[in-house]
């Protein structure tokens, strides 16, 4: 291969063949911890329109080389060369732009289907009826719960439990409000909205609180809930009660934001992943130093009902 080839081979997938992995994507660049130190927020990124990186902790930046070197500063050109010839070949790197095309072809089938989802959920919506809404009573429900390793008095505390129909069937669920008066309902085989989607609002005690908590899903915030009434001073919870804001979906973000104004503190227990990260971020944009993203606390996992599901069991 000549330089200008392996110049041209994509510096996210290579950097994915040796397990750096991106925390997330913002304006189409890929953000990084630093593969050069430890830190807790991500400074290194890799524009992949330019196959070029940047370290903006070091101020230093070029092109896969110019990494590659920077990663061995004791090999000379000819050992960086032929180092990167071999790892091309053994993990069958592409050239950037045709990964990049890859990478967007594959997101254009996955929003084709998620479209595709979103059509039959709305045909559901549109067929669905309410027989009733009572509280959390149902062994099979309860079972579900424990299986989830949820406490079943904070499930119950938080959740209701529907009984609606979808033309001629029957069904029941777990069932966590929102705002709007819509809710999540959930079961062992089903996961839905049935109303309008939006944010849900806990307020434990009754009491509001200065300081907020932040989860994307309601299974999130029942699995914080659990382990802070079970354990006294574990590493996952906060020592002190705060109010409790549930997304529901990321894509409610814009519902979530002026309910911010109100808290003094803000901290964020989202998802482990690209949409996490993203929302952390334009959370941090709106309200900067008020805002403490606390997914160093379960960084090994997805999300926090992992942590629960991972290391946790729960009293008999």
């Amino acid at each position: 291969m000549t330089i200008e080839e392996i110049k041209s081979v994509s510096i996210v997938q290579f950097l994915e063949s040796q397990g750096y992995h991106h925390v997330y994507i913002l304006k189409e660049n890929y953000w990084y911890l630093s593969p050069f130190r430890t830190e807790a927020s991500p400074s290194f990124n890799v524009s992949p329109k330019k196959n070029l990186w940047n370290d903006f902790g070091a101020g230093e930046g070029g092109n896969l080389i110019n990494l590659v070197q920077k990663m061995n500063p004791s090999w000379n050109n000819h050992e960086v060369l032929t180092y990167l010839e071999q790892k091309i070949k053994e993990h069958h790197l592409q050239y950037s732009e045709d990964y990049e095309a890859q990478r967007k072809e594959d997101e254009r089938k996955e929003a084709w289907k998620q479209d595709q989802v979103a059509q039959r959920e709305k045909a559901k919506e549109a067929s669905t009826i309410i027989e009733r809404i009572v509280g959390l009573s149902h062994p099979y429900l309860r079972d579900y719960i424990l299986q989830r390793r949820i406490d079943y008095d904070i499930a119950k505390e938080y959740c209701k439990e529907v009984h609606y129909r979808i033309y001629d069937k029957s069904y029941y669920a777990i069932a966590f409000e929102n705002i709007e008066g819509g809710m999540e309902a959930r079961n062992k085989y089903s996961k839905r909205s049935i109303g309008k989607k939006s944010i849900s609002i806990i307020r434990p005690n009754n009491e509001p609180h200065k300081e907020c908590c932040i989860f994307e899903g309601f299974f999130d915030m029942l699995t914080y809930a659990s382990i802070k009434k079970w354990i006294t001073g574990n590493e996952l919870c906060l020592p002190h009660e705060c109010d409790y804001l549930v997304l529901n979906s990321v894509s409610n973000i814009k519902v979530l934001m002026p309910y911010l104004q109100e808290y003094s503190v803000i901290h964020c227990y989202l998802d482990n992943d690209d949409a996490g990260a993203k929302t952390v971020e334009k959370i941090k944009a709106a309200y900067q130093d008020k805002v403490i993203n606390e997914s160093h606390r379960y960084v090994n996992y997805k999300d926090v009902n992992d942590v629960i599901n991972g290391i946790i069991k729960p009293p008999k």
